[in-house]
């Protein structure tokens, strides 16, 4: 994974003060095979990354699923697929219902049935096609959202 990932991303039209601020997506073990940020990152990727998987063990280990936490001011939402583990960090004025159906919307954008013809599955999240699908789902969900955080 190319370290520049955690930088900001420019985007045409994309809000100053954007509400989702940043979105991950993190392997069990921990690493991020995914990673932008849409502010600046005082954020330790590879600390949070590492932190996502385990809290998601530990959920598991309790025999209930984490949705959601609150850290410095950002909520941050959880979906899990086979190995994976989709996170989004988005200011409180955003709801829950519409961070679960950007999360929703992610999802049905992977082709979970590609990664089994995947080696390393993690290289299906930096192919050109679905970072371009993501980009503009993010595009789309920043302009949407943008009167939120005026």
């Amino acid at each position: 994974m190319n370290a520049k990932s955690s930088t900001i991303r420019e985007q045409p039209n994309s809000p100053s003060k954007p509400p989702l601020l940043r979105f991950t997506i993190v392997d069990l073990s921990g690493l991020a095979v995914f990673h932008r940020a849409y502010i600046n990152e005082v954020l330790d990727e590879l600390l949070f990354s590492g932190f996502s998987a385990a809290m998601i063990a530990f959920s598991r280990e309790l025999g209930s699923e984490l949705y959601s936490i609150q850290m410095e001011g950002i909520n941050y939402y959880f979906r899990t697929k086979e190995d994976f583990i989709l996170v989004v960090g988005m200011y409180p004025r955003v709801r829950s219902s519409s961070a679960k159906r950007f999360l929703r919307l992610v999802y049905e954008i992977v082709h979970w049935e590609e990664l089994e013809g995947y080696l390393n599955k993690a290289i299906y999240f930096q192919t050109e096609e679905f970072i371009e699908k993501l980009e503009q789902l993010i595009l789309e969900f920043q302009i949407k959202f943008e009167h939120l955080i005026r």
